[in-house]
């Protein structure tokens, strides 16, 4: 093939336009969220515009036993933005940034907006977010009703940086929530049952320059790894990622540090998807498993030397790419899940999977992809409580197929691995499809029954409530 022919085939390749995943809610009445495992008819879908049209909702919604569940970008999975024949309220519209105060370090910004949008907001005063996910493509409203995290090791969880709520009640109220007020350790994780987030105030941070420092080890070698980094000032970001790959599976691992330069950006733009074909290209060869799978290990390995020492601005590390992990095969689905295990407890953890999970998934139809370490510190603010104490997450991208076996085996192995995952004193973070058993989730989140009271003697009526809650604590 001649070079003019190869450089042709490559320029349309590459402009071809990435299949995007198709989900969320219709006027048709039918609706579902990411994965699309769980469709559901719904009575109505209502785009928020003001207040007042919410508080009206609301009300009704009480004298007429309807049911309000409350929808955002909807990468929950497990019907938490929706609940059968229901008023999901769509937020995306309620999307204003509304003050930066510079002097306070904080802004004041509406549940619908995305991090982005609050980015773009702060960066030019130089300023930047506490804590978020790695990906700044989700509504404010839904990362604090799932309680998110990401790769801050230093301001504790999310809901820390939380200074004040504007909270549309269960009755049709607008109150002010702040701080200390113990609503808000059921609103913050709350999943949508306790009302309306309508705006927050987030204390923010200065926009620090970092230097990137990479590692590559041996699994066992972590744990100590991980409590030197906790231990050194120096290191304000980090998160790892676990070899999946057949060769060296749960065997190696590569950490990724940003140490602080005593520097800050207020000049550097936000960054913005670069070579989404070419990384698409390369976890669709690793979703293959196998030989692929190394292929693709041995692909990020030559990524992270190549990243050693580059510099970043905190609020771009807060902004990943995520087009690239689009996923539309026919007949396959990819699912999320993700554990936390004591920091002590790590090593043993990882020898225990190790014997559990096949290195080899090539032909099995339960396929891993991804399984990336973050830090979760202890939380002593929200009622449904993942980390008890300082705790690693392990993030898992699962594939499997769409036939009801497929799926009841998916439920299998993942209900196994909660158990193992209980045994070393973790939890499993509850934003995914539904596979635990009501069991397991009363054994993670021993706060469960508070919770529910306090649901029960706030909304009487049940009128915020969504499939999580049905599945989970009806």
């Amino acid at each position: 093939m001649s070079l003019l022919v190869l450089i042709i085939v490559f320029l349309i390749a590459f402009n071809i336009p990435i299949e995007k995943r198709k989900y969320g809610l219709a006027q048709s009445g039918m609706t579902t969220d990411y994965t699309g495992l769980l469709p559901e008819h719904v009575d109505r879908v209502v785009k928020a515009t003001n207040r007042t049209d919410l508080q009206n909702i609301v009300k009704q919604a009480n004298l007429e036993g309807k049911h309000i569940s409350i929808a955002g970008l909807q990468h929950s999975q497990g019907g938490h933005t929706y609940y059968k024949d229901g008023i999901v309220i769509d937020m995306r519209t309620f999307n204003k940034v509304m003050e930066v105060n510079k002097q306070e370090k904080t802004v004041r910004v509406e549940a619908g907006a995305s991090w982005e949008d609050v980015q773009k907001a702060v960066q030019p005063y130089g300023l930047a977010l506490k804590v978020t996910q790695s990906q700044s493509i989700f509504t404010i409203g839904g990362s604090l009703s799932v309680n998110a995290h990401g790769r801050d090791i230093r301001f504790g969880p999310m809901a820390d940086m939380v200074k004040e709520i504007t909270l549309l009640t269960p009755k049709g109220d607008i109150k002010t929530i702040r701080k200390n007020d113990a609503l808000m350790g059921y609103v913050l994780g709350g999943y949508g049952l306790f009302g309306v987030i309508l705006d927050v105030t987030l204390d923010l941070t200065d926009n620090e320059l970092y230097t990137i420092h990479t590692n590559k080890m041996k699994t066992n070698e972590y744990e100590s790894y991980f409590k030197d980094v906790l231990n050194n000032p120096k290191v304000a970001m980090h998160y790892a990622r676990v070899s999946v790959a057949p060769s060296s599976f749960l065997d190696e691992m590569y950490a990724i540090d940003y140490y602080k330069t005593g520097k800050y950006d207020q000049k550097t733009k936000l960054k913005e998807e670069s070579l989404v074909h070419l990384t698409k290209y390369s976890l669709d060869m690793g979703r293959q498993g196998g030989f692929l799978e190394d292929l693709f290990w041995n692909t990020q390995n030559l990524y992270m030397k190549q990243i050693e020492n580059s510099q970043i601005t905190r609020n771009n590390v807060m902004r990943s790419e995520s087009t690239f992990m689009e996923f539309t095969k026919p007949g396959k689905v990819e699912v999320l899940q993700e554990f936390f295990v004591p920091v002590g407890e790590y090593g043993e953890y990882m020898k225990e999977l190790k014997q559990f999970l096949p290195a080899n998934d090539a032909d099995d139809d339960f396929k891993i992809h991804n399984i990336t370490i973050r830090y979760a510190a202890k939380d002593r603010t929200t009622s449904l409580n993942y980390a008890k104490e300082d705790m690693l997450g392990l993030v898992i991208l699962i594939q499997h197929g769409l036939q009801e076996e497929n799926i009841q085996n998916a439920k299998k192995m993942i209900q196994k691995w909660t158990d193992i995952t209980l045994a070393h004193g973790g939890t499993y973070y509850l934003p995914y499809y539904p596979y635990q058993t009501k069991k397991q989730f009363k054994e993670s989140y021993t706060n469960w029954k508070d919770f529910k009271d306090e649901k029960l003697k706030l909304d009487p009526n049940e009128v915020f409530i969504n499939n999580f809650y049905q599945n989970y604590l009806k």
